[in-house]
């Protein structure tokens, strides 16, 4: 079981928000989502890349070592 980690934000006035961390999607290739939003981030497990919708492509980030 994934361990639950939390995040506190200083809002200011000695005030803080406790957040949960980010994840990020993953998916394969022909998973990806059929109505994405743009803006839409994901990890491709087929490719090892980044991927992002902008609204009508989807672009990658390659993820390998130089």
């Amino acid at each position: 079981m994934a361990e639950n980690h939390t995040l506190m934000l200083e809002i200011g006035q000695g005030l803080s928000v406790m957040l949960g961390l980010p994840t990020i999607v993953s998916w394969k290739t022909n998973q990806r989502p059929s109505k994405a939003k743009r803006g839409t981030i994901g990890f491709n497990t087929q490719t090892n890349n980044l991927e992002y919708w902008n609204g009508s492509d989807w672009f990658s980030a390659s993820m390998d070592k130089a």
